[in-house]
């Protein structure tokens, strides 16, 4: 099991968000722990996969919102 601190040091390495003698020491590390290397490329995966993700709302519900929102001022 990976600990929180070291959990966080990986989101950290992801990120570029380590300094450079912790990430150095990180790289170490993964280089001779198998379960926090899988840890790693399971991080960068997530990170590959949500910044692939879709970021702005479908025409679908801009057009509900919208329809909505007119539905409420025919109501007034």
């Amino acid at each position: 099991m990976i600990k929180t601190s070291t959990q966080n040091e990986l989101i950290q390495y992801v990120y570029d968000e380590l300094a450079d003698d912790a990430r150095e020491q990180l790289e170490t590390a993964l280089m001779h722990d198998n379960e926090l290397a899988d840890g790693c490329s399971e991080l960068l995966l997530i990170q590959r996969l949500l910044s692939d993700a879709s970021k702005s709302p479908s025409e679908r519900s801009v057009n509900n919102i919208l329809n909505y929102s007119k539905s409420l001022s025919l109501q007034s």
